[in-house]
């Protein structure tokens, strides 16, 4: 059945005498290349207005995740040190010595002291995450006066720490945030450099004096405000937490682990 506006043509065709009447196309109008760029251009910076936000939130939120993460490091370390009377001692990164490099086990010589006195955390002896929110290894040091154990004798209430805690690198001990502490672990941030990657390889060493301080194997480490490369004091993005001596003495005489 055709509908009223089909009808209305065939008859109109079939009337005698009628001609035939094509209507005139009508033309959609269209955007031009000019129009086109524009709208281009507008939603490439409504784009990059919104990605900026959006890289700076992701950013936020894995320094956040790594900073609650090196929290639990810390307690997981103290609680290794309430179960066996001394700090774990660091796992190593490289050749030579007992253990076995990038394993994630604590390596320490027959002698009770550690192979080194900083490395990565040995996360398989805790039971902790393997790499911060960037992929990478934490670093740990240990005081070795804290981290011997048997036939080395373990810490006492009068035992000292070696490592100090800086706000810029190379700082007296006068000027140091802390002094004498027992332990510190770091992750190396976005930018990872200094830092053991997931797959056991050492990434680029840093260029800036503040974050090189905490990759050079000395007993000092920083620990500022994170900044960008183009301020004057340079690239910092490195976390860290460390250990009192007072605080690991207090937790041990609290669970009867001390004197």
């Amino acid at each position: 059945m055709l509908c009223p506006e089909v009808r209305e043509r065939v008859f109109f065709l079939r009337t005698p005498g009628a001609k035939f009447f094509r209507p005139a196309l009508s033309h959609a109008s269209g955007f031009t290349l000019v129009e086109l760029a524009l709208v281009l251009l507008v939603l490439t910076l409504l784009l990059g207005s919104l990605f900026g936000p959006l890289a700076i939130q992701v950013d936020q939120s894995r320094i956040s995740e790594s900073q609650k993460a090196l929290d639990e490091i810390k307690e997981a370390v103290i609680g290794y040190a309430l179960a066996n009377k001394h700090l774990p001692c660091p796992d190593k990164t490289g050749a030579g010595g007992a253990g076995t490099e990038n394993d994630g086990i604590e390596d320490f010589e027959a002698t009770g002291l550690c192979t080194v006195p900083e490395g990565n955390l040995p996360w398989v002896t805790l039971g902790m995450p393997a790499t911060d929110s960037w992929g990478n290894h934490y670093h740990y040091s240990a005081s070795g006066a804290f981290s011997a154990r048997a036939p080395t004798v373990t810490f006492t209430l009068s035992s000292a720490g070696t490592l100090r805690i800086c706000p810029t690198a190379g700082c007296a001990a006068s000027a140091a945030l802390a002094e004498g502490m027992a332990a510190v672990v770091l992750s190396y941030g976005k930018n990872g450099f200094g830092a053991v990657s997931s797959g056991g390889t050492l990434n680029p060493a840093p260029a800036s004096a503040d974050e090189l301080e905490n990759t050079n194997g000395d007993i000092i480490f920083v620990s500022r405000t994170l900044s960008t490369p183009d301020t004057p004091a340079g690239e910092f993005d490195d976390i860290l937490v460390w250990i009192s001596p007072n605080v690991l003495f207090n937790r041990m005489v609290a669970a009867g682990k001390l004197p």
